[in-house]
């Protein structure tokens, strides 16, 4: 079952893919130091990008 979110989340999941990639850090608390975003957020997004593949 897919969820849909709101733009919003997509527009955070893009910055967070794009910092993974330019970075090459999966680090939880650089990405909060960097990108505009809150904790839960990014935990839904790194299992969204793990689940898909884009991450290890």
């Amino acid at each position: 079952m897919k969820i849909m979110r709101g733009r919003e989340y997509q527009k955070k999941k893009m910055m967070v893919e794009k910092f993974i990639r330019r970075s090459g850090k999966v680090d939880h608390s650089v990405i909060l130091n960097e990108v505009d975003i809150d904790y839960d957020t990014l935990m839904m997004i790194l299992a969204e990008l793990r689940k898909e593949g884009h991450i290890k």
